[in-house]
């Protein structure tokens, strides 16, 4: 008999008897979990056992399912409406912030600190990455052209370390567009493909520097647009009314949102672990130690997925977001299709997105309010550390054994095959540590980074303003005609005129971001596997759970050393409210 299998002493049958009835579960499961692959989505189960379905009304805050129902029904009543902008107007930003005192606790959201902050603590602090060759030579060529002398000596002399993008360029090639083609729904939403130049200054401030609000394959076709304020203590410039350079931001997050919506949020995390959930209950028996160390990680996960394709992305992300459907099905699998396995890793993603690990391990004030980060590759080590010294203890022979377990390489045959999973990098794990990497990769999907990604799109994505689903006009075409935008037109590129889409973007986060309950935390399931019959699990989980009671006081260290926490904390991480799956 493997000894990856784990008997828990939950019965008192003969471990031959157990092995039987395994053995029966999983040819129940080869059946009962089977692969869909012939609509519009990537690969996920065909029909949910009943024994882990679940309704909506079991899933989703009642409350807030009932509201969102309310504001796509065909008549809005006065309570809804009242939320949303007049949409007779006329609206100002003065007015509007009036109107949404409570949906925001910073004068500043507009600002440049306020704006680069998110994409280090966020709803997506997961692409922000160091900016290469190309694209600085790129933006310098821009400034010459534009006659910023100021941003051609700053690009000439900085340490090119320092510069960071955010990079939407791809999101063409992703829709299966042309290079210059115009990103727009059938309601006339309008997309755009930004690139946004960042510079990590020493006292830790992220700094925007640039942005080209639509890249059209070259920098020459694309409009760019440089900050009056060349770092993040200069005085020059009126940032409130700044409006070309606040439309320029808005298009950054514009097409953040969908990025987050449709790539870091769902397929990243819920489709991937849906191929996990599917392709291990097909290959692997349901007492072998990996079977038992993810199961907990899969609660509510295959219902909540099903409700994300029936209702979530055409109902709600398809008519918000300014792209057409065929466009943002094929831009959702350009997503799952790229996804790495081994380069996501956080060690892996964060040495290649211009982070040094060793650095955020110590605590380097550069990274400061890189709190996700700080947070993440600790998180990481934690977890490593729990699912290590359990296989460690599984896996005896080491390697050899691992490569033994015909279990595992049925799993990852499955995850990377065209009638599976369909993920061609998930790696064909032959060592131990191979097998400890991609278990806490399972872990760490389901857990930390969904929580990360999730839980805080109530904050930042309720006032639209700051994150919109689409932009409401088309974009200008060249450097003068953006140069020219008041505050008319930034208003015109919103929502305002259209109460609807206004209170679905901000009622979606609103759905989606409802604090866990205890018993559903990381941290309830460190105490439960401290608790677990089998020896090597429960000393395991012990020192899961102290680990993870002092990284509640780590991250709560790392929220109050950020610039601005006296205004925004980070403490999404914290393993008191971090699902242990992916709920909702």
């Amino acid at each position: 008999m493997p000894h990856a299998f784990v008997y828990t002493g939950r019965t008192n049958a003969s471990h031959k008897d157990q092995e039987k009835r395994g053995q029966a579960t999983l040819e129940h499961n080869q059946t009962a979990y089977q692969w869909k692959h012939n609509d519009d989505y990537p690969p996920h189960i065909d029909v949910i056992p009943a024994e882990v379905n679940k309704s909506d009304l079991q899933i989703f805050d009642i409350e807030a399912l009932f509201e969102t129902t309310g504001i796509r029904s065909a008549n809005l009543s006065r309570e809804y409406t009242a939320l949303a902008p007049d949409s007779k107007g006329p609206w100002t930003f003065a007015k509007l912030k009036e109107h949404n005192l409570k949906n925001r606790d910073r004068d500043d959201w507009f600002s440049d600190n306020a704006f680069a902050q998110q994409h280090f603590t966020g709803t997506n602090p997961t692409t922000i990455t160091v900016a290469s060759s190309s694209w600085i030579e790129q933006f310098k060529s821009a400034a010459e052209t534009l006659g910023e002398t100021r941003y051609v000596d700053l690009l000439n002399a900085v340490d090119a370390s320092s510069l960071y993008i955010q990079d939407y360029s791809y999101f063409r090639t992703a829709m299966g567009l042309a290079p210059d083609a115009e990103i727009v729904s059938d309601q006339c939403k309008y997309g755009c493909a930004p690139v946004g130049l960042f510079r990590l200054e020493d006292g830790g401030r992220l700094h925007p520097l640039a942005i080209i609000i639509d890249y059209k394959g070259n920098i020459d076709d694309s409009v760019v647009i440089f900050n009056q304020r060349l770092d993040s203590d200069a005085s020059s410039g009126d940032e409130e009314s700044g409006w070309p350079w606040r439309y320029a931001k808005t298009c950054i997050q514009s097409a953040d949102w969908l990025r987050h919506e449709v790539s870091i949020h769902l397929v990243h995390t819920h489709l991937v672990e849906e191929a996990v959930i599917v392709s291990a209950h097909r290959t692997l028996h349901p007492q072998h130690i990996v079977f038992e160390l993810l199961r907990p990680h899969w609660e509510t996960t295959l219902p909540l997925n099903n409700s994300a394709r029936t209702t979530l992305v055409p109902g709600i992300i398809v008519p918000l977001a300014g792209a057409q459907p065929t466009q943002l099905i094929t831009f959702m699998n350009h997503a799952y299709a790229t996804f790495d396995w081994q380069a996501l890793m956080i060690p892996n993603d964060l040495e290649r997105r211009g982070f040094p690990v060793e650095l955020l391990r110590a605590g380097d004030a550069k990274y400061k309010n890189y709190a996700y980060a700080r947070n993440m590759v600790l998180m990481w080590d934690t977890l490593r550390a729990f699912v290590g010294s359990i296989l460690t203890n599984y896996y005896p022979g080491g390697d050899a054994s691992v490569a033994a377990d015909e279990y595992i390489a049925a799993w990852c045959a499955e995850m990377r095959s065209e009638e599976g999973g369909q993920m061609g990098t998930f790696p064909e794990i032959k060592t131990l540590a191979s097998l400890i990497d991609v278990v806490t990769m399972c872990i760490h999907i389901a857990s930390p980074q969904h929580t990360a990604v999730n839980y805080l799109q109530h904050y930042y994505m309720v006032f639209i303003p700051n994150k919109p689903p689409a932009l409401f006009q088309p974009l200008p075409r060249t450097a003068s005609e953006l140069a020219a935008y008041t505050e008319q037109d930034l208003i015109r590129a919103l929502p305002f005129h259209n109460q609807r889409d206004w209170l679905i973007a901000a009622q979606l986060p609103y759905l989606l971001s409802f604090e866990v309950a205890q018993e559903s935390s990381l941290l309830e399931f460190a105490h439960k596997a401290a608790e677990n019959d089998d020896g090597v699990i429960a000393a395991a989980g012990k020192r899961l759970k102290k680990s993870l009671l002092e990284l509640a006081e780590v991250f709560k260290a790392h929220s109050r050393e950020m610039s601005d926490h006296e205004l925004t904390e980070y403490m999404v991480m914290d393993p008191r409210i971090t699902a242990a799956s992916i709920l909702i």
